[in-house]
């Protein structure tokens, strides 16, 4: 499919999606001990220690992070401005082992977020995709791959160390607990202010309760959805403290849609778009240096046994050191599927550096045979 290079992709990113869990316990019962009045002591949500009062104002400026601007709310709704890139100091990318290929570039997020929910009829289950935004403008995705079967992406190594991964877009995006985001959050915010870390797209706060403090944890009080409501009957989800860090497992109200997005696509050399292709590389190191106007995308690490197609059309194994980049289309390097005439999940290395700014090393990071021989047709994305 070719696209003109700058366009504008209209909730293309958010729309909606979702997740899992709970557990309990009880205490030992005393004697000369009023049990109604025991029981209200001893329940987390009565101390305050857990739901308590929540503060949920996607109106307070303190709910959000930096990465958050043009905060603005009126006509029943708040709007708000992001790149859909977290906090610098997050690191991104790093422990993939199942790439897809693409970089967290920045976007132009526009979010409106409705200041009461509406009802629903019944809970909706979410879709592969979108499911909300975090605290850090970074949209929230179900935890679902675009397969047809539904597989986990922390079970299926496409999450790094954050939570989150690149789409085809080089949208980056969290697929569950932002975690990296939580600990910069940290407990004050999460566990005293009970302030969200993000917003679902039926305009849910989503909460972290207990992720620092068992004693808030809420996990044995969520419904079906990973929501309740507070002592103030404000209802919220909560994410995942343990296992695979689910954020909600369903919508409890009718879900909006939230957001419009414009971006360039990153393309090839000749002008079509470069959508990935899943490769086997455990992502060691990604950086995004700037060599005067051009920002330089880079990931490395180590490649798994791979089926390289050699420049006369054989065939080889590799498994070692690989690096992608992508800096233009005229400077790029990356792992391309063909389509057809070859077996299995065959690859070819493109490398394109006709174009390469000043000061780019790319020929220390070129660490298989580049592709030359006749041109091969790429595969169009798939799952």
């Amino acid at each position: 499919m070719s696209l003109p290079s700058t366009f504008v992709r209209l909730s293309l990113l958010l729309s909606a999606a979702g997740l899992v869990i709970a557990g309990c316990a009880t205490a030992p019962e005393q004697p000369e001990v009023d049990d109604t009045a025991r029981s209200a002591e001893e329940s987390p949500a009565a101390q305050g220690q857990s739901s308590g009062g929540i503060n949920a104002d996607f109106c307070d400026e303190k709910n959000f992070t930096e990465q958050v601007t043009n905060l603005n709310c009126s006509g029943g709704v708040a709007t708000f401005r992001s790149t859909g890139l977290p906090s610098p100091s997050a690191t991104l990318m790093v422990g993939i082992t199942a790439t897809n290929q693409q970089y967290a570039r920045p976007h132009d997020y526009t979010l409106t977020i409705p200041l009461t929910t509406t009802p629903a009829p019944e809970p909706t289950t979410p879709i592969p995709g979108p499911i909300g935004v975090a605290v850090d403008g970074v949209p929230l995705f179900s935890p679902w791959t675009q397969a047809e079967a539904r597989t986990h992406t922390q079970e299926m190594g496409e999450l790094d160390v954050c939570g989150g991964h690149a789409g085809r877009g080089d949208d980056y995006h969290y697929h569950v607990a932002p975690n990296c985001l939580i600990e910069e959050l940290g407990e004050e915010h999460i566990e005293r202010e009970k302030r969200p870390i993000g917003i679902a797209n039926d305009a849910n706060p989503i909460l972290a309760l207990g992720w620092f403090a068992q004693s808030n944890s809420v996990e044995a009080e969520l419904d079906d959805c990973r929501g309740m409501s507070d002592d103030n009957g404000t209802y919220f989800y909560n994410v995942q403290r343990d296992g695979l860090h689910d954020i909600l497992n369903c919508f409890t109200d009718q879900v909006h849609k939230t957001s419009r997005d414009s971006f360039e696509m990153r393309v090839d050399s000749a002008g079509n778009d470069i959508v990935g292709a899943k490769l086997a590389l455990d992502v060691r190191s990604y950086s995004s240096p700037v060599y005067g106007e051009t920002v330089c995308y880079v990931m490395e690490g180590e490649l798994a046994r791979t089926d390289l197609i050699d420049s006369d059309g054989s065939i080889s194994s590799y498994s070692g050191p690989a690096s992608i980049f992508s800096c233009s289309r005229e400077c790029y390097a990356e792992y391309f599927e063909p389509d057809g005439g070859y077996p299995g999940r065959s690859m070819f290395f493109e490398v394109v550096t006709t174009g390469c700014p000043a000061g780019f090393d790319h020929t220390s990071l070129i660490r298989t045979s580049p592709y030359e021989g006749a041109p091969i047709q790429k595969r169009a994305a798939k799952n």
